[in-house]
């Protein structure tokens, strides 16, 4: 991979390529969740509402805390990774959404009926997840 954070569009199809030989279909969901989950703690981690009952909430970062967010930001992609397979792994086991996996078909994550199967997956394990996400961060600390 080219070190310029610019690259051509040839480059970067080379860069897909070599990706989807190495991980598969399911390395592009993974990495794809894996930014959709780290985006979301992200978001409520630096939420300031106060009527939001969440983990957001209750750990809302000041300054310092943004800095606790940078330099573990390695740290918190990884662990957000790990529960982005997690969440692959789950959503192969309805039919509809593994056959969309299977086929590498992003925008398919758009259809009423797939998304509706994301939602409900995504609600079962950040349920799932939330105790490990207020471990995770206060082992941060």
């Amino acid at each position: 991979m080219s070190e310029d954070a610019f690259i051509d569009e040839e480059e970067a199809e080379q860069n897909l390529e070599q990706f989807l030989e190495e991980h598969g279909n399911e390395g592009l969901f993974v990495v794809y969740f894996r930014q959709f989950i780290f985006s979301f703690i992200m978001q409520e981690l630096k939420s300031s509402d106060e009527e939001v009952n969440d983990i957001g909430t209750q750990l809302h970062f000041d300054a310092e805390g943004d800095e606790l967010l940078k330099d573990n930001r390695e740290q918190m992609l990884e662990r957000c990774e790990h529960w982005a397979q997690d969440l692959v792994d789950h959503l192969k086991k309805d039919e509809v959404v593994a056959e969309v996996i299977e086929s590498g078909d992003l925008g398919r994550l758009e259809d009423e009926n797939v998304e509706e199967r994301v939602e409900q997956a995504l609600d079962t394990k950040f349920n799932e997840w939330s105790g490990q996400l207020e471990t995770f961060l206060e082992e941060l600390e």
